[in-house]
């Protein structure tokens, strides 16, 4: 991974809009909104990129695999090499190091597969390192049995709405942050770099409002496809990814509409 290359804004209509937005000195709030409705297509794209599917399938897997007993070889059966009692920073990197390889392995990775990566990397180290009693503290035993709590409907829940709501501002980001830094400065559309910070803010609590309904139904499918499958392959995780990717376009689509 590291190879994304950020460019410029694509030359389309919707595209056009969010920079007219953006110079006009529409309210934050819009801009997020026409920026999320530009990039619709891009992100029901990302259903079909192998990296991202591995990313879901890695969300819905590793909790699973902390409620048994030998966690690390739980996780080494989800293709992830760690040892025998793997802590939080191993768990991370051996995730990071089979979304790399998916990616190298495929040829239809994208920058958004690598979004999702970056994305599940960081939710995953949020999400842990946020309950346990100490970061540098805490036991393998600790992280297993943070992991563990997610595993049921709740956490799960929980942890899909962390993950696509840090994966769509992430995308959002993507193109708009070349545009924005060129905006930073005196009569321009952030008169300084704490205003620009104040957008980011708006832009997360956007994206955080939008995927609300993720948790809504992510724990019940959770509950009731594991009943069925007794696990997560690649074949679940595509569903579960494409089905919540639509969700929250659609979600963003309604509120774009109460925004402008």
């Amino acid at each position: 991974m590291g190879h994304i290359h950020l460019g410029v804004l694509p030359k389309t209509k919707k595209w056009r809009e969010v920079v007219g937005a953006i110079i006009e000195g529409s309210p934050d709030r819009q801009i997020v909104a026409a920026s999320a409705r530009a990039a619709e297509n891009d992100l029901l794209s990302a259903a079909n990129d192998p990296v991202f599917v591995e990313a879901v399938r890695l969300l819905l897997s590793i909790p699973l695999a902390a409620r048994a007993s030998d966690f690390g070889d739980g996780l080494r059966n989800l293709d992830l090499q760690v040892g025998a009692s793997p802590g939080l920073f191993e768990i991370v990197a051996a995730s990071m190091a089979r979304l790399d390889e998916v990616a190298r392995e495929s040829i239809r990775s994208t920058d958004l597969g690598e979004l999702a990566a970056r994305s599940f990397a960081q939710t995953l180290n949020e999400s842990i390192s946020a309950d346990l009693p100490g970061l540098f503290e805490a036991t393998p035993e600790d992280v297993q049995a943070v992991i563990r709590r997610l595993s049921y409907s709740k956490g799960i829940a929980a942890f899909s709405r962390a993950y696509f709501g840090n994966l769509v501002a992430a995308s959002l980001s993507y193109w708009l942050d070349r545009t924005l830094s060129l905006q930073v400065g005196p009569d321009r559309r952030f008169e300084s770099v704490s205003r620009r910070t104040e957008f980011d803010v708006a832009l997360r609590q956007y994206t955080s409002e939008a995927t609300r309904i993720i948790q809504e139904f992510a724990g019940g499918w959770y509950g009731k496809t594991l009943h069925e499958a007794g696990r997560f392959g690649a074949h679940e995780a595509q569903i579960f990814g494409a089905v919540a990717l639509r969700k929250i376009t659609e979600g963003l689509r309604v509120r774009w509409v109460d925004d402008v």
